[in-house]
């Protein structure tokens, strides 16, 4: 009799605790991105709102920066260099770019995407 109210103790106690667990804070979004001459890679991206991490990777032989509009920027990321941050980003619609001199006018622009 005992060992049925202990596995039933077991369940209900399993129950809660997936519960639980699907309530908690969901993982920050991340996000890899490539800089080179002239691009950014991927052309298109989608997160979903809240913290983001970006890291941000120049493979490229020129200096670039990164920029999310009407956001955070990274300044001078050079050749063969890796920075990684953090933003918290609404949902919307986002252009992200390099805009050093000429950048952005040869193509170094995508699309980010933020959805609830």
């Amino acid at each position: 009799m005992r060992v049925p109210i202990i596995r039933r103790a077991i369940l209900v106690i399993l129950f809660f605790a997936s519960v639980t667990a699907c309530q908690s804070a969901p993982a920050p979004s991340q996000i890899t991105v490539s800089l080179k001459e002239w691009g950014i890679e991927p052309k298109a991206m989608t997160v979903k709102a809240g913290k983001v991490t970006f890291t941000v990777k120049n493979v490229g032989t020129l200096e670039h920066n990164f920029i999310i509009q009407g956001s955070d920027k990274i300044d001078s990321i050079f050749a063969a260099q890796t920075k990684t941050f953090e933003v918290t980003l609404a949902p919307g619609t986002y252009v992200v770019e390099c805009n050093l001199s000429g950048h952005k006018e040869a193509g170094m622009t995508a699309a980010l995407t933020v959805v609830p």
